[in-house]
């Protein structure tokens, strides 16, 4: 159907169907089919569609068809705790990646842009391992703009920069706006005057510099660690 979306591998299906998300089918490769019990008897429980055939080219053997996730305001996110902004991080992979551990760590939201930005995809979908299906998101038009909407509610800004003062140290009031900048940009100028601190993740090594997703990674747990004390 028009605008459907292809995910595959058992966690992406299972949490889509936990998530209530609207699956149009499954289609599941049948000599693995005794593998998916759990997900078997959860379609037949919600009236989902599903087929079990001889051969099917999909990552584990077994696949849905989706309906599109709906992003939500961004209003809905001004009296959260804790949101995350990905400004301009284009690889769905490492947007995925940082979904994952964003929903895992209790993240209340994400905000993403509707340009400069990976779409939410069968590739991000997968990435994320369906965490997509349980983490909030908007989509928005201009990311300065939200920005501005969080810092008129009160929320502290912090921005993700290797040159910011390192994230075990520095003090910061919730509700927070974590802003994470593009792989190979980092924060833009326009967002780092916006930001009430810049922080970043001190390195010992030879090497100086971590992998979009996992900084993201470092910084959110520091700061939900903070949240939960």
């Amino acid at each position: 159907m028009e605008n459907e979306l292809k995910i595959e591998g058992k966690n992406s299906v299972s949490e889509a169907i936990k998530s209530g998300v609207k699956i149009q089918k499954i289609l599941i490769q049948k000599r693995l089919a005794p593998r998916y019990g759990d997900i078997i008897s959860s379609a037949k429980r919600t009236g989902i569609p599903l087929q079990e055939i001889p051969s099917l080219d999909a990552k584990q053997g077994i696949l849905a068809y989706i309906f599109p996730v709906q992003p939500r305001d961004i209003e809905d996110f001004l009296d959260k705790e804790f949101v995350l902004l990905a400004d301009g991080i284009e690889d769905p992979h490492n947007l995925g990646a940082i979904i994952r551990t964003a929903e895992c760590a209790g993240v209340d939201g994400i905000v993403i842009p509707k340009h400069r930005s990976a779409l939410i995809s069968q590739g991000l979908i997968n990435s994320s391992a369906g965490a997509i299906f349980h983490l909030p998101f908007a989509v928005v038009n201009n990311t300065a703009q939200a920005v501005d909407k969080f810092l008129n509610a009160g929320f502290s800004v912090l921005g993700a920069d290797p040159e910011g003062e390192t994230i075990f140290e520095v003090d910061f009031k919730f509700p927070v706006l974590l802003i994470i900048g593009g792989e190979d940009t980092g924060l833009r100028p326009i967002m780092k005057k916006r930001c009430d601190r810049l922080i970043g993740i001190p390195m010992r090594g030879k090497i100086t510099s971590l992998n979009t997703s996992v900084s993201a990674g470092i910084i959110i747990y520091e700061i939900v660690r903070r949240l939960w004390r």
